[in-house]
């Protein structure tokens, strides 16, 4: 399960997304062989200040690496070893992913099976399931439109929960938006999913899952509770500073991201991938099975062509050279990544016990150094755009935030910039070619990763892990002007509120309106600045503390509720103050009350419209 630092690391305060996506220094060369890469990686914990990390690395379908650094605990200064046992997070998704097929490969369930027909006793709306019910695919390939969980269901203790209790507490489900349309990352369908597996093979999740995948793969550090026979070599955890301990949250929703296992045992998972379902003679799923796992198919993306995205609990990470599956998590302090790339029999591992998404760039001198000597993938002949390239370019905005408690932060900051250069399509400066059908590939990566589908609005982007869509230019524009207009305002607040405030303090203000029409529209101008900055630094620490803050009536909370409460209310007074503001005043001053207030009132409007007036974060 991801904790809150995903969210940061996908803008929405997520990610998915990824951490793992991080560019490292593209510029520095890949490792030549395996001793040089230990002396990187070494080199690269130690300097992001990373208490201990793991890393398995493959080639030609072996483990040829795996080594710990650090220590598994700072005070008692326990060396990391690759026995030692790390969290994987939201990896434990890919689980769910190979044990529902195993059963759709028995003939025990289908994917394109109905919820509410394969566990009618949980409760979910969805406004379009009489036409577009809600499948056991959309649940692990995260198309049911349900909200991700909350900040306070983060923090529930599960212990030795029952999944079907889990189900119940991480609810109401309710689709956003019409079943199997669009991705959005949700750590609570793939619970339910654990759940169907439980109700279909008649034994526990943690029964299916040691019987029929970790004991026939050799994965015997996989549990997914901090057993006692475990806990001695289960690592601790810490904030991003390293120091600072995080406590282990042992999560109702197991299938999500409880999974506690070593990186010479996960990188085990990848090799059965690689091997596309054998591994050493034991065979757990068919090859068409393990595509399927790795392909999507219940997206519009999918259904316009794009092939390449978040399967069942596996998403595809295009590098220069190779097309790598796999996932990445985070819980408590950990975080974690592994990738395998089936076509040259490769993949790797890398887990640390501390919230630092800066350690995780590694990976991609991990990937160097598996590419170093393959071939450079072909560049696919471009086909001629569908529509003029001009008329995708500009501003697109995400329209799938994973919570949609945390939709104004999508709003204001999850932008992505299209544009066009002599007929070439440019998405985040990064040129893409047209594959046909609306699909667009970066030059400098092995698969395509989006594609564009009209819509009556104008056009949508779709990638792996959501959908955005172009702003209209009046829309781009109107808020630019906002936006400079409420940065004006505020710097000549700041200036004015000094000076307003000596003169009031001097009795100068007598007989020129007072005091009021001065002083409340300046101060009112910042409360909306102030709730936001408040809520973004409550939750930016990656840290459980940052959760327990938000997801609990904290004294934090409540006073990020009695701000958002007090953005309408100031706006509105400074308002009245302004109309009622005697006759000597000032017209420039009159003005300026109004202006401030206009522009409160206008973010009350914005975050109304997002319910964030009044807004419980530990509801």
């Amino acid at each position: 399960m991801r904790s809150v630092s995903m969210f940061v690391c996908v803008g929405v305060v997520a990610a998915a997304t990824a951490c793992v996506a991080i560019a490292a220094d593209e510029n520095a060369p890949a490792p030549q062989s395996l001793t040089e890469l230990d002396q990187r990686l070494a080199k690269a914990f130690a300097d992001h200040g990373v208490p201990g990390a793991s890393v398995a690395v493959i080639e030609n379908n072996q483990i040829v690496f795996a080594k710990g650094y650090g220590v598994a605990d700072v005070a008692a200064k326990t060396p990391v070893t690759p026995e030692t046992v790390f969290r994987a997070g939201s990896i434990s998704k890919n689980i769910v992913g190979i044990a529902v097929m195993m059963l759709v490969e028995e003939g025990k369930l289908g994917l394109n099976a109905k919820l509410a027909d394969l566990a009618p006793e949980i409760r979910f709306t969805n406004a379009w399931e009489a036409s577009d019910p809600v499948r056991l695919a959309h649940l692990m390939e995260h198309t049911t439109g349900f909200d991700d969980i909350r900040f306070s269901q983060y923090l529930l203790d599960g212990n030795d929960m029952p999944l079907r209790q889990a189900t119940e507490l991480y609810g109401p489900y309710v689709s956003r938006w019409k079943p199997g349309t669009y991705p959005s990352y949700s750590n609570a369908p793939p619970v339910i999913a654990g759940y169907i597996v439980e109700r279909v093979s008649g034994t526990s999740w943690a029964e299916f899952t040691r019987t029929r995948i970790f004991e026939p793969l050799g994965m015997t550090s996989a549990q997914w509770t901090k057993s006692a026979g475990a806990e001695t070599r289960l690592a601790k955890s810490y904030r991003s500073d390293g120091v600072t301990e995080e406590p282990y949250f042992d999560i109702p929703g197991k299938p999500a991201g409880s999974l506690n296992v070593t990186a010479t045992d996960l990188a085990k998972l990848a090799l059965m991938l690689n091997g596309r379902g054998t591994l050493n003679g034991m065979t757990l799923l068919t090859p068409a099975s393990v595509e399927r796992i790795e392909t999507p198919g219940t997206t519009l993306a999918s259904r316009l062509g794009l092939k390449h995205g978040y399967g069942l609990g596996n998403y595809v990470t295009p590098r220069e050279k190779g097309v790598f599956h796999g996932h990445d998590g985070g819980i408590d302090g950990f975080l974690a990544t592994y990738l395998y790339e089936p076509r040259f029999g490769a993949g790797l591992v890398v887990m640390i016990n501390a919230a630092n998404g800066k350690a995780l760039r590694e990976v991609d001198t991990i990937v160097g150094y598996l590419e170093r000597s393959w071939p450079k993938a072909a560049v696919p002949k471009p086909a001629p755009p569908q529509q003029n390239t001009e008329e995708l370019a500009g501003v697109y905005q995400s329209t799938t935030p994973r919570q949609q408690m945390l939709a104004p932060i999508a709003a204001l900051f999850e932008w992505t910039g299209v544009g066009s250069k002599e007929g070439r399509l440019v998405i985040d400066d990064k040129e893409r070619l047209h594959l046909g059908s609306g699909i667009y590939q970066r030059v400098d990566r092995s698969a395509p990763s989006v594609v564009f589908a009209p819509a009556a609005g104008g056009p949508l982007m779709l990638t792996a892990f959501g959908a955005s869509r172009l702003v209209p230019a009046w829309e781009v524009a109107v808020k630019a002007v906002y936006a400079i207009s409420y940065a004006v305002a505020m710097l000549l607040s700041a200036v004015f509120l000094f000076v307003w405030t000596v003169a009031w303090i001097g009795g100068r203000l007598r007989g020129r309106g007072g005091a009021l029409v001065r002083l409340v529209p300046s101060v009112a101008i910042f409360v909306p600045v102030v709730f936001l900055a408040a809520f973004v630094a409550a939750i930016a620490e990656p840290s459980m503390g940052a959760l327990v803050t938000v997801g609990t009536p904290s004294t934090t909370a409540q006073i990020i509720y009695g701000l958002s409460l007090a953005i309408p209310a100031t706006g509105a007074l400074s308002l009245l103050i302004a109309l009622a503001a005697p006759y000597a005043t000032p017209f420039f001053v009159r003005m300026f009350a109004v202006l401030n207030s206009a522009l409160v009132l206008g973010a009350a409007a914005f975050l109304w419209h997002y319910e964030w007036i009044g807004l419980k974060t530990w509801v």
